[in-house]
């Protein structure tokens, strides 16, 4: 049986657990009315087994404000040429492979992508992919290299890697970042 003071004590951490509960639901409804935030459904399988077909994810959006990070799963307006002609508005998922600078290569001996020469550790990739389009870029300044997780299925930088921009996107083409 608890006393006085263990009731108190408990209702104390019970009470902190609570607002701290709806401080942070006030933070994620804060950003989303001001802006910062948005919800995103998940159009593909490119990007499978991390975020399944017609899931929805929350990102931070960037507003122009974006230093990449290798590994960042992002959202961002494909490029014309990857559109087929058709509106280069349309959203796309990706994550981020190769940064302003780096080399991005396929492959080395084990199949793994090669980030500046070092093979890219990439636990978030399912079944090993097989890849049939070989390719070695130098992110121009102010561009991505992307690729989705299910390499199988995925129409990324790879696929576009002959075009003007060699598959890279532009940064300022970045929407946001999920979270």
């Amino acid at each position: 049986m608890l006393d006085n003071a263990g009731m108190t004590n408990r209702a104390l951490h019970v009470l902190l657990a609570i607002l701290l509960t709806a401080a942070s639901a006030s933070c994620a409804v804060a950003d989303r009315i001001t802006g910062r935030q948005k919800a995103f459904t998940v159009p593909g399988r490119s990007m499978e087994p991390t975020i399944k077909h017609g899931s929805r994810v929350d990102a931070r959006l960037t507003h122009g404000d974006y230093t990449p990070k290798v590994g960042d799963i992002i959202i961002f307006h494909a490029p014309r040429s990857w559109s087929d002609g058709r509106s280069g508005a349309r959203e796309h998922i990706a994550r981020v492979i190769g940064v302003p600078g780096s080399r991005v290569a396929c492959c080395d001996p084990a199949g793994k992508v090669l980030l500046d020469g070092e093979p890219l550790d990439e636990p978030y990739l399912g079944a090993p992919p097989i890849y049939l389009l070989k390719f070695d870029v130098t992110v121009p300044q102010g561009r991505l290299w992307v690729m989705g997780d299910n390499r199988d299925q995925a129409l990324d930088s790879r696929a576009y890697r002959t075009d003007p921009h060699h598959g890279t996107i532009p940064l300022s083409d970045v929407v946001g970042v999920v979270i």
